[in-house]
């Protein structure tokens, strides 16, 4: 069980929408302690509370939160003094929801893709344009391939396979519908790296080692727990990834 709670006077932000999305996403009932989660606005004040009941439902949020860019500030405080479990801070991944220039452009997601796919996807099987179609959203033969072949994440070693995305190099949108299915055009990543990832904040170069945008470098890119160090597994980068690396290095980083 989730609850919500508005803070009074606090400005609610229009990425608000998204985390209620989510929430509702959670259908489960069931027992076990109540946790709290604070979530900031972009002016840095206190405006949403989560109470969630059981930890699958911390799990669901908290997880639904660093998927949308946010970064829990109480990740590493052991200290107990906080009366909160979590607690959001926006990053540019979630400024980016709010920003007039976003707002402007048509909104892209999988039923947007998956509708411009249409005349594509029609003229596939009913296996493969299953197929095809579930890939978008990171599940299906594509998702079994990449755990199969990565077992964890590319990058930073997660082994939580539940909690790993199945991220496309080169964009759904943009792919052939072989590629879309190309387990070489995939990477299984954490939730923070995939969303970097897939919004162009940080690209990987043609050795596997990660580059970032000058959008997110510094204070923000600590914040997100993403550092110059990282990089994709080198025993498993093959040259079959460099074409659609390369793609999105041109395409999709944002430099």
């Amino acid at each position: 069980m989730i609850e919500s709670k508005y803070i009074s006077g606090a400005a609610i932000p229009k990425s608000d929408s998204a985390v209620s999305e989510m929430v509702e996403d959670y259908g489960l009932e069931g027992g076990g302690k109540d946790m709290e989660i604070a979530i900031e606005n972009p002016e840095g004040k206190l405006y949403r509370v989560l109470t969630t009941t059981g930890m699958g439902a911390f799990m669901h949020v908290t997880q639904g939160m660093l998927g949308f860019g946010f970064v829990d500030k109480l990740v590493n405080d052991f200290s107990g003094k906080s009366r909160y479990d979590a607690w959001f801070v926006s990053t540019p991944l979630v400024l980016a929801i709010q920003s007039p220039e976003t707002a402007a452009k048509p909104e892209i997601n999988a039923a947007t893709d998956i509708l411009d796919a249409l005349e594509t996807l029609e003229q596939l099987p009913e296996t493969e344009r299953q197929a095809v179609i579930l890939s978008r959203v990171g599940q299906g033969k594509f998702r079994d391939q990449l755990i199969a072949y990565w077992k964890k994440c590319a990058v930073t070693d997660a082994a939580c396979v539940s909690l790993l995305k199945a991220s496309h190099i080169k964009p759904w949108r943009d792919a052939s519908n072989e590629e879309r299915l190309d387990p070489f055009n995939g990477l299984l990543l954490s939730p923070n790296i995939d969303a970097a990832f897939d919004a162009g904040y940080v690209t990987f170069d043609p050795n596997g080692k990660i580059v970032l945008s000058h959008e997110i470098e510094g204070a923000t890119a600590y914040q997100l727990h993403i550092n110059g160090k990282l990089r994709i597994n080198a025993k498993l980068l093959t040259d079959k990834h460099q074409a659609f690396l390369e793609y999105h290095r041109v395409h999709v980083f944002r430099g």
